[in-house]
């Protein structure tokens, strides 16, 4: 974690005033490593370092340093222009970053990410862009997370009046997102026949961008059986519910069948990945990005949880194998070998041929990744 010097606002010129990252009060403090990032306080310090800083802090300081004078004017726009690819970047990295937070209910580590985005996101494409829409809902969902009710609704009103003032370069994908943290908020107020409006929404905007079958529907559809599971009417959460799965279920053997595709030399090297990675998550088709990984994990949760609720006939068996299946594909993307077997156990009185096709493709690569590892220590002794 870096750590912070004391700085005196007193002490810079009338028309310099740093601001604290955090809450945008004066700033009394300084990152010693990057240098151009302040704070009022050591506790926002703390918060921003935990939640994104320690991550981008080295990025920061090319970015926001002082630049030297360039006499060429073409040296100055490749300059700008090389800038600009960076904070483009770096938006997107801070931006999934925050999302994972909130996927696994890390809501304070959520907020700084997705500040750090929302002020990237200004800089690069002004106040008034509808790319600053999807950092407003990571923090409108980070606020909520925190039950953060009217936080919420500001961070939410400011995302719709954006996409009313841009209308015609909203995309359903923006829209729908709105319309389904719009009924999250609903959730949370136990106005379910609202929530219920948003989802329909949501669902429509987002087929109409992706496609009726892509994962990326699954999530309204997930929070309206949600929705339905608590007016009590059970068998539409129940008709969802399986809908859901079997999206996740599709798009993981998709990305299954393509990973194995090719030798795994990046785990035979013993590569790990780890929060390094990040920004190499975003652009590799091969992995789910970070976000969309702890999204599965929550939504797989509760359809396991709920499957283990209800009563234990042969269909709800077959969609537990699916979850389970669903959960063994995550674990092998992830490279979590021993995680993959135990999942692999779960899997009782399968009827589905895909997923025994599938199981022995998996326990094939992973027999072919410790004879090429036993391979390679032996030349290592050998030399």
């Amino acid at each position: 974690m870096a750590t912070t010097e004391i700085v005196y606002p007193l002490a810079f010129p009338k028309s310099i005033s740093h601001k604290c990252e955090i809450c945008g009060k004066t700033a009394s403090r300084i990152c010693t490593k990057c240098r151009v990032t302040y704070y009022c306080s050591e506790e926002h310090q703390a918060t921003d370092s935990n939640g994104i800083h320690d991550k981008i802090c080295s990025t920061l300081a090319t970015i926001r340093a002082k630049q030297p004078f360039l006499p060429s004017e073409e040296e100055r726009r490749d300059r700008d222009r090389e800038i600009r690819e960076k904070k483009l970047h770096l938006i997107e990295v801070t931006r999934m970053i925050g999302e994972r937070h909130v996927f696994q209910s890390r809501y304070d580590a959520a907020i700084p990410a997705a500040l750090a985005s929302l002020k990237l996101a200004i800089e690069v494409h002004g106040p008034r862009s509808v790319e600053l829409i999807p950092s407003y809902l990571v923090l409108a969902e980070a606020s909520l997370g925190l039950k953060q009710l009217n936080q919420c609704w500001e961070y939410l009103s400011q995302a719709q009046y954006t996409v009313l003032q841009q209308q015609d370069h909203a995309p359903p994908a923006i829209t729908s997102q709105v319309a389904r943290n719009m009924a999250q908020l609903s959730i949370a107020r136990r106005d379910y026949d609202e929530a219920a409006r948003h989802l329909a929404n949501d669902i429509y905007d987002a087929s109409l961008f992706y496609g009726t079958e892509h994962y990326k529907v699954a999530g309204g559809y997930f929070l309206l059986g949600k929705v339905f599971k608590l007016m009590n009417r059970l068998e539409v959460t129940e008709s969802l519910y399986t809908q859901v799965t079997q999206m996740w279920y599709n798009h993981l053997r998709r990305l299954l069948q393509s990973r194995v595709v090719f030798s795994d030399m990046e785990a035979v090297l013993g590569k790990q990945d780890n929060d390094e990675d990040d920004e190499e998550n975003t652009t590799n088709p091969s992995k789910l990005d970070l976000a969309t990984e702890a999204e599965a994990h929550n939504t797989l949760q509760t359809l396991l949880a709920y499957r283990h609720e209800t009563s234990h006939g042969p269909t709800t068996v077959q969609e537990s194998n699916k979850i389970y299946h669903c959960f063994t594909i995550l674990h092998f993307l992830a490279r979590d070998y021993i995680q993959v077997r135990d999942s692999m156990k779960n899997i009782k009185d399968c009827t589905v041929r895909e997923i025994d096709e599938d199981q022995q493709r998996i326990l094939k690569f992973l027999d072919q990744l410790s004879r090429m590892k036993a391979l390679m220590k032996r030349q290592q002794q050998e030399n």
